[in-house]
């Protein structure tokens, strides 16, 4: 099945749908994964039923693009222009292919005054059998160099994150934005989550496996992007976002393939990629 538009709030949908039967769709909005469904497993991504994204307004889940700026760590609006901007597609999904493809991209004359450098942002999403694959390319196609943070915002879907581990964090360094990004390290053997997390590893260099009950353990590699976040808002924060049910903090985790804590500088000409790849591998609990 090719590219496949609908209507969700708005926003135009692109279907991905390959031989083996695993399923994955995206908005223009943003150009944001808002599903993924493996044959005969339950749905991987969480999206919150309260989302309304409009111009300028991100979703609630998915995989928002955090571009130039991630955070607040920079004069831009939170988290940048790219999530909340409407990408064009590129290359749609050809019909019965083992892997499923497409491309998005969004450059500077499509939001105009939104930055001050000349750049162009391709999404690639690829969907295999029992993995689905993003790629963001950023090139710089001005006259003078830039340097830019970003992130894939990956919200995974869980049954409950309260009897969820992350494997793979152990013994690395990482800003813990609930103390005033105070650096620490990671001395568990494994992450648990029972409240508020919002973290920035550094430099990390493991695959990364997350254990939850309901669902198969997921692998979540990256390549390009040297850090990760691993972020829930906990009962009190996801009261106050008005965005997501307040409950759903147990049904969600983000795990970011990031680059933040030493922006990419990007010369006249040049490209930078970076990819997160996520995979089944091994039923769960």
């Amino acid at each position: 099945m090719g590219a496949a538009s609908a209507s969700t709030s708005g926003a135009a949908l692109v279907a991905l749908h390959n031989a083996a039967g695993d399923a994955a769709a995206l908005s223009l909005h943003g150009a944001q994964l808002l599903s993924w469904k493996p044959a005969g497993e339950p749905e991987q991504i969480y999206v919150s039923p309260l989302s309304q994204p409009a111009p300028g307004k991100a979703v609630r889940g998915g995989t928002p693009v955090c571009f130039p700026q991630f955070s607040d760590r920079g004069p831009l609006t939170k988290h940048g222009f790219a999530r909340t901007s409407r990408w064009e597609l590129l290359a749609p999904p050809a019909p019965g292919a083992d892997i499923a493809e497409a491309r998005l991209q969004l450059d500077a004359a499509m939001v105009p005054g939104a930055w001050s450098h000349d750049f162009c942002l391709v999404l690639a999403i690829r969907l295999g059998p029992r993995w689905l694959e993003l790629q963001l390319q950023v090139a710089n196609t001005g006259r003078s160099p830039f340097d830019f943070t970003a992130a894939l915002h990956t919200y995974l879907a869980v049954a409950d994150v309260r009897r969820a581990t992350l494997d793979g964090l152990a013994g690395l360094t990482y800003e813990d934005a609930t103390d005033a990004n105070v650096l620490k390290q990671d001395a568990a053997p494994a992450l648990q989550f029972s409240g508020e997390i919002d973290r920035v590893y550094r430099k990390v260099p493991s695959p990364l496996h997350l254990h939850a009950a309901g669902t198969p353990s997921r692998l979540v590699t990256q390549h390009g992007f040297a850090d990760v976040v691993v972020w829930n808002p906990g009962p009190a924060k996801a009261a106050r976002l008005g965005d997501m049910p307040p409950g759903d903090w147990v049904r969600m985790l983000c795990i970011e393939a990031a680059v933040i804590a030493e922006p990419v500088q990007l010369p006249p000409g040049r490209t930078w990629t970076g990819v997160q790849r996520m995979a089944l591998v091994a039923a769960g609990p």
